[in-house]
């Protein structure tokens, strides 16, 4: 910078007045002279009050030339020896004292012409101190410290006067910073020698000489020849360790500074010490500043020449040193140069905080220099730190941080020069190489790459002998010490080019020697590594040579560490790099020991490899026709990328066999889980566009194609389309990819038109083997090794439920049922342990087992027509149900139901034994039903069934109500409600006893007609009788009649005389004639009587003339009336045995009779039947989808971006018609994303029963007339994407009148009235799902959250004491959102407004306070890469269990499988938030507390005769 200005560094011996000093030393002889000198000093000490008390005395030195002939004196004192102690001490104490003359308030002792012309003698003074800090030669450290104690009390007098004197002239800052300079060169210039005086005062005297040249800056600015003068004493000074501290330190407080101005307040600053926050002159101007900063920066040259020990000793000090050392060795021999390594480690660790500082990674500062595991990338949006998971928002890059082109042009000519070192480049196959690297390199340009190799260091080697002594001779300076400098700068390296925003251009030059140092630093890892070359393009060959497993070098490390996003972005070429970080991910990974830096953790370490892998498992089938040369490689051989991929899919799973991190693990198992799809999906696409396929199997394939969606819409809609052409400037310069055309896995390799080769899927990595070696790994790790984590458990099992629901043409049912084996094995084994080990945890594993069992059984229901298959299922459910099997072993005799302890391991756990048994016996073979995917109940209610009687004429206005009284309500085992009508549908003809029944029960409703028949259905239509059977044949032989009167008492009965107790009592007539009321009744009597002898006396006649003989003209034989009246329900419930004594008695365990009977015609019945049918039997769940456009972050802006398809990125309706199919909200019996339309059929408000218009980008699926709508036989999901309104009301907001509310119209303040726990989140149902109705008459004593009672379960203690209803602590984990974020510009996702757009996404099932508190945003966003993958950004998981999968932060999908990864994603997302819940809900128990609540609002309380009695009545009586 300098080079053409002189320096101002003269020669020591021409420095400090030498000439005064050595006449006055001439003059008089030594002991003489030494006499004068002390008691001259000692006299002038004793006046200054220093060792006597008392103020100083005045000083009688009034004259100049009385100076003139004492300062000589006292400049020579400082020259004495050390042994001479006191007289230095006096010489200082005098010298300081009249340096207070440049003071505001000088000392009274001060001399008065010094007084009057302080500067001039403050030079003088100033140079005689030079002497004072002279090496005096070998002195013993307690010499040494008192000679430190005088320079430091020196120093410490002139910074005093640096920065508080304000009559400083230009000369004397010259001066001072002369006086700096020759100081540092005199102690720090030579060798270091173990406790010298330069070693112990070389800190210090630094220190002051930075920040004093600081303050000169701002008040005097030193001219060029200084600044000259200090870098060439610097470069000097290079073998100190303090200098590179001390530069670092000045440079950061630099740093710190120019940041401020340049980027403002809101850039993160820099974390200094205290002391150092006023190193920088306040007054310092900010141009001064930045060339201040930019000189000091390069004031020690080239750093990467601390890496050459030939460099650093070509000083005049190690010449000398050498020359009158004993043993006469070169300058670049000595033993103190061994230090360089930690010297260039700290320079380059120094120059990489300054990259971070400028990349605004926030808390950098010098203390964090040394921290280990410092060099974790801070661009990778997923913290490599599993401790540091919650601190996401801290490590994010600054917004407004500089261009990595700008970045590179200050810090890339050392960066590049430092990650070449000892590199032999002499076989890049191109002069271009050698051009890139000496372009822009400074002067760094100048000197070889490698200087190891050079005859310094063979000469140093060959002139070593034996008998040499350590101390003396430089014994052991390898490469290899340098590797830790060197891979700091291959970090920052990393670090810089990870940061490069979306669309930011990066120059050539620089990616080329970026990806230069990238090959070199991952294939060395020892010296014997750098003089071996590449015999072949191939990946084997460049991992055969410089990697040993379980070995990774330090300088791999610290590419993989900060290096975690290099395959995430839009880098040209970086493909070229995959065999060479392939290489080192098989050292890294597969290694259960691996032997990794000791300033980096394993974990770590392989979370980076993690990283990266994830990064790089799209490529081989993204980029099939690809063929690739891999850097540094000399020969023409070109590598296929897809030939990769057996390599990838053995290193993954061979990491998931040794990996113990539980983090590790879950990103492991999310890309096992994406190579299973985008397998499947390939071979999909590879059979479609080679139409080898039937058109039965096209239903299927399309169906596959959507994974894991019922409906017929696919994740993938363009799968005839070919990839986009990429860009020019693009992955290896690609001009298109399209997918391989493969007919099978099997097929072998076929040669295109050009030469290339398309690979297809080898047997080994064909979707049908990851398949089921996923399945393998996956369940033996689980039972093995997993099952004590439950992160790791549930991801292990949400990888089984994605797997489940691919559809594979060569699935073989028999993985499928070692699959479900394996999970019932892992329940058993999960209950099965101690009780100390049972916890919340451990029964959260278990609940999602159970849910992963019936994704599978309801994915492959042939399953249970396996015998072996179904008594598994059966044991474990029995397990969860009632908490032990009937038969442990096969020999053991079972036991009945009734001899069992109903005992479950929790009720969480039998709650999900239940769903299993219901998924079984209603769901498994017939999902989805008739009524569809949207809707697991039957579509029929009240209303519907009585318009389709046939005693309903239709005049009336019915309503629920009215609909209600003509049905008969019980409810069976206190959680079943029957709801029957005896009147007959109109389909129905045959006069038949025909009820028809609306089931509602804990997992749905369903209606059943049935009929009371003598015979079959297909033989009751011939009729066994005739209208006229005639009359029959006359038979006489009738028998005889013989009519004989009985006799009740004996003939002799009269004949028995009378005794006085036969009178006792009165005689008829006496009565009569004594009471006249008596006459009277006896009156009446004697008339009925008489009218019954008259009725039998007719009735005798009447059967004796029909008995008479045959013919009798009055007899017709006609057959008898056809029964058109029945009691249908009475005779219902007699058949399913409900009308016993027993049944309608309260037992013991339960105060409810097993039958009871409702009274529909209470008030608010036909509500609650209402809020019972809206309680939906499967998990709902909401996820809203925003389009950012690039630099967008106001809502408003980021709303309107859908309302047209051009404002939106192609690919972006295609994702969202992968997430699920268009369902109109108003058609939809489903969850729709908004309780005002969800699970009903109504009239739209406006005419909005019309398609989708086709010109939309994504707010055609607003909620108010469509949305995008996904379900299985488990959940339901909606996917909302909100928009401007344009007049129409917004889906999110409630209308403000009641009367504008349906039947199944809902509010937001209404549901804190529904019990059960609440009714969850807008983005999942963590209360299960309920939807209240709003009146405002609801009583609130009638919700189920007031139901506090104890409903016993079975025998268990826990089963009596588990209250059923939401619990204090419902609500607080209840509002949470799933936001799916798609971005034009990837760093918008640190700017995302996710809280001002909560509004937006109102559903109706918050609680009423969720404004209040801060909601639980779950957001993944999705960032279009130019080459036509995705990178995946997740942010919000920081619960205990986080990590919901498949996707993982930072992974890299493909085109394919991008919807059907984030439906799984934010499905998995809100499981886990119900799992973390402890007052949560499953739905079927809501659904029966519902039940059990309107049998404590509307149970008829009658005994027995009044129930048999109630049932001959007629419901409308």
């Amino acid at each position: 910078m300098f080079s053409d200005w002189p320096s101002e560094l003269v020669p020591q011996q021409g420095w400090g007045d030498e000439a005064a000093i050595s006449a006055f030393k001439d003059a008089i002889p030594w002991t003489v002279g030494r006499d004068f000198v002390a008691g001259t000093a000692k006299h002038l000490a004793g006046s200054l009050g220093l060792t006597k008390p008392g103020p100083p005395i005045k000083s009688k030195i009034v004259h100049d030339k009385q100076l003139q002939v004492l300062m000589p004196a006292l400049g020579h004192g400082l020259s004495f020896p050390l042994s001479e102690i006191d007289i230095l001490r006096d010489c200082v104490s005098v010298y300081c004292e009249w340096l207070s003359a440049l003071l505001p308030n000088p000392k009274s002792s001060v001399p008065g012409p010094i007084l009057s012309d302080p500067n001039h003698y403050a030079r003088i003074i100033i140079n005689h101190f030079y002497y004072l800090f002279v090496p005096r030669g070998a002195q013993g450290p307690d010499v040494i410290n008192r000679q430190a104690v005088l320079c430091h009390r020196v120093l410490r007098t002139l910074q005093n006067i640096a920065q508080n004197s304000p009559c400083l002239s230009e000369d004397t800052w010259q001066t001072l910073l002369l006086f700096l300079l020759h100081i540092n060169s005199a102690l720090l210039s030579p060798p270091t020698i173990k406790e010298d005086a330069g070693e112990q005062l070389c800190e210090r005297v630094l220190s002051v000489l930075f920040e004093t040249w600081l303050l000169a800056c701002a008040r005097c600015f030193p001219p060029p020849p200084l600044w000259n003068a200090l870098r060439e004493s610097c470069q000097r000074w290079r073998h100190r360790v303090g200098l590179i501290d001390q530069w670092n330190r000045i440079n950061f407080a630099l740093t710190r500074k120019l940041i401020g101005f340049m980027y403002g307040p809101s850039f993160p600053e820099i974390t200094i010490s205290e002391d150092d926050l006023n190193i920088i002159p306040t007054n310092m101007s900010r141009d001064c500043i930045a060339q201040v900063w930019y000189r000091i920066l390069h004031i020690i040259g080239n750093p990467v020449d601390l890496s050459r020990h030939t460099v650093i000793s070509k000083t005049p000090a190690f010449l000398k040193y050498a020359i009158s050392s004993a043993l006469v060795i070169e300058p670049s021999q000595h033993p103190c140069l061994q230090m360089l390594p930690s010297i260039f480690l700290s320079a380059m660790k120094g120059v990489s905080g300054l990259v971070d500082a400028f990349l605004g990674v926030p808390n950098t500062s010098l203390d964090n220099l040394n921290q280990k595991g410092r060099q974790i990338s801070p661009s990778s949006s997923f913290s490599l730190s599993a401790e540091c998971r919650g601190e996401d928002a801290a490590r994010l890059l600054a917004n407004g941080r500089p261009k990595c082109n700008s970045i590179l042009h200050l810090f890339g000519p050392w960066l590049f020069e430092a990650a070449l070192i000892n590199c032999n480049l002499q076989a890049s196959p191109g002069p271009q190489h050698k051009s890139d690297v000496g372009s822009n390199a400074g002067s760094g340009s100048r000197r070889p790459v490698s200087v190891f190799a050079g005859e310094g260091s063979r000469k140093s080697s060959d002139s070593s002998a034996p008998g040499d002594s350590h101390a003396d001779r430089l014994a052991n300076l390898t490469p290899q010490h340098f590797q830790s400098g060197r891979a700091e700068a291959l970090g920052a390296l990393c670090r810089i080019f990870c940061s490069k925003k979306t669309g930011e251009e990066i120059l050539p030059v620089y990616l080329a020697r970026f990806y230069i140092a990238l090959h070199q630093g991952l294939r060395q890892s020892d010296p014997s590594v750098s003089a071996s070359h590449h015999e072949s393009g191939h990946s084997s060959s460049s991992r055969s040579h410089g990697i040993r497993n379980g070995i990774c070098s330090e300088t791999a490390a610290s590419i993989l560490v900060n290096g975690v996003d290099l395959f995430r972005l839009d880098l040209q070429g970086v493909v070229s790099l995959v065999p060479s970080v392939l290489g080192v991910l098989e050292c890294v990974l597969p290694e259960g020991e691996l032997n990794a830096p000791s300033h980096l953790p394993v974990t770590l370490l392989r979370r980076a490899a993690t990283h990266v892998l994830l990064s790089i498992l799209p490529l081989p089938l993204h980029f099939q026709g690809l063929q690739v040369k891999e850097v540094g490689s000399n020969s023409g051989e070109r590598l296929a990328l897809s030939h990769l991929r057996p390599q990838l899919v053995n290193l993954l799973t061979s990491a998931l066999q040794v990996e113990t991190d539980p983090a590790n693990t879950q990103m492991l198992l999310g890309g096992l889980l994406f190579c299973v799809q985008d397998a499947a999906l390939c071979e999909v696409m590879d059979s479609i566009s080679q139409h080898n396929f039937s058109t039965d199997r096209d239903h299927n394939i399309m169906s596959s194609g959507a994974s894991d969606t019922v409906s017929s819409h696919g994740d993938y809609n363009s799968l005839d389309e070919s990839c986009e052409v990429l860009s020019d400037g693009s992955l290896g310069q690609v001009g298109s990819s399209n997918f391989s055309s493969a007919a099978t896995s099997h097929a072998t390799l076929t040669s295109a038109t050009d030469g290339e080769v398309l690979p297809v899927l080898e047997d080994s990595d064909s979707a049908h083997a990851l398949f089921v070696r996923a399945i393998y790994l996956v369940c033996h790790r689980l039972i093995s090794s997993w099952k004590s984590d439950v992160n790791v458990s549930l991801a292990g099992l949400e990888l089984l439920s994605g797997l489940a629901r691919l559809s594979i043409a060569e699935q073989d049912g028999l993985e499928c049922k070692r699959a479900v084996k394996w999970l019932c094995d892992y329940i058993a084994y999960q209950c099965s342990r101690p009780p100390r080990a049972h916890s919340k945890d451990l029964h959260s594993t278990i609940v999602a087992a159970f849910h992963c069992a019936s994704v599978w059984l309801v994915a492959h229901p042939y399953l249970l027509q396996d015998k072996e298959c179904l008594a598994t299922v059966l044991e474990v459910v029995e397990l969860g149900i009632s908490g032990s099997k009937s038969q442990v072993k096969s020999s053991d005799a079972p036991r009945l139901k009734h001899e069992k302890e109903l005992k479950p391991a929790s009720m969480r756990v039998r709650d999900s034994a239940e769903a299993l048994l219901s998924c079984v016996l209603s769901q498994v073979g017939t999902f989805p039903s008739v009524c569809g995917a949207e809707s697991l109940s039957s579509l029929l209610d009240e209303m519907t069934l009585l318009r389709h009687c046939n005693t309903w004429g239709g005049s009336d206005q019915l309503t629920r109500d009215t609909a209600a009284q003509h049905f008969r309500y019980f409810v069976a085992q206190n959680s079943i409600m029957l709801a029957l009508l005896e009147q007959p549908l109109g389909n129905h003809q045959d006069p038949q006893p025909t009820v028809t029944a609306l089931i509602r029960g804990p997992f749905g409703r369903v209606a059943w007609t049935m009929q009371l028949r003598h015979l079959p259905r297909h033989k009751s239509s011939a009729k066994l009788y005739t209208v006229n059977p005639g009359r029959p044949l006359p038979t006489n032989d009738v028998g005889i009649k013989h009519n004989v009167k009985p006799k009740y008492f004996p003939e002799s009965v009269e004949r028995i005389p009378l005794c006085k107790a036969d009178k006792s009592i009165p005689t008829l007539e006496s009565v009569i004639m004594n009471d006249e009321k008596s006459a009277l009744e006896h009156d009446k009597l004697l008339q009925i009587l008489d009218h019954q002898i008259a009725f039998e006396e007719s009735v005798r006649r009447q059967v004796e003339r029909e008995t008479s003989e045959y013919p009798d003209v009055e007899t017709e034989c006609v057959a008898p009336p056809l029964c058109l009246e029945f009691q249908t329900a009475r005779l219902l419930l007699s058949h399913f045995g409900f009308l016993s004594l027993d049944a309608l008695q309260e037992s013991v365990e339960s105060a409810v009779p097993s039958l009871v009977a409702l009274d529909s015609s209470m008030a608010g019945f036909a509500r609650d039947l209402d809020v019972l049918d809206t309680t939906n039997n499967r998990t709902v769940d909401t996820a809203h989808i925003f389009y950012v456009r690039a630099g967008q972050s106001a809502p408003q802006d980021i709303m309107s971006n859908v309302v047209s398809s051009s404002s939106v990125h192609p690919h972006f309706l295609e994702f969202l018609n992968g997430l699920g199919w268009t369902v109109n909200v108003y058609q939809h019996p489903g969850w729709t994303g908004l309780t005002s339309t969800a699970f009903t059929v109504t009239s739209p408000p406006y005419d909005g029963t019309g398609p989708v218009d086709v010109n939309h980008g994504g707010s055609g699926f607003s909620g108010r007339s469509h949305v995008l709508y996904w379900s299985d036989a488990l959940s339901e999901i909606a996917f909302v994407v909100p928009s401007p309104t344009f007049g129409q009301p917004s889906p999110g907001h409630q209308p403000s009148s009641t009367n504008n509310i349906n039947t199944v119209g809902f509010v937001l303040d209404q549901c804190d009235r529904v019990g059960g726990g609440g009714t969850g989140g807008g983005s999942g149902s963590e209360r299960s799902d309920s939807l209240p109705p709003y009146d405002g008459d609801v009583e609130t004593g009638s919700s189920i959250s007031s139901h506090t009672s104890q409903i016993s379960y079975g025998h268990g203690n826990e089963n009596k004491n588990r209250k059923f209803g939401r619990q204090t602590s419902a609500m607080s984990c209840n509002d949470h959102k799933v936001f799916l974020v798609w971005l034009e510009s990837f760093d918008d996702c640190y700017t995302f407004p996710a809280n001002e757009l909560l509004c937006e996404t109102v559903t109706g099932l918050e609680s009423s306070s969720w404004k209040d508190k801060e909601a639980n945003v779950y957001i993944i966003y999705i960032h279009a890469l130019t080459n036509g993958l995705f990178r995946i950004k997740l942010q919000g998981q920081n619960a205990k269990l986080n990590m919901a999968g498949p996707l993982v932060d930072g992974q890299v999908v493909s085109r394919r499988v991008l919807g059907t990864l984030v439906r799984q994603t934010a499905l998995n997302m809100c499981r886990r938030r119900r799992l973390e819940s402890d007052s949560y809900q499953p739905p079927h128990v809501r659904r029966k507390l519902r039940i059990q609540e309107m049998v404590q609002k509307y149970r008829y309380e009658m005994n027995e005769p009044e129930f048999y009695t109630h049932l001959f009545t007629s419901p409308l009586c």
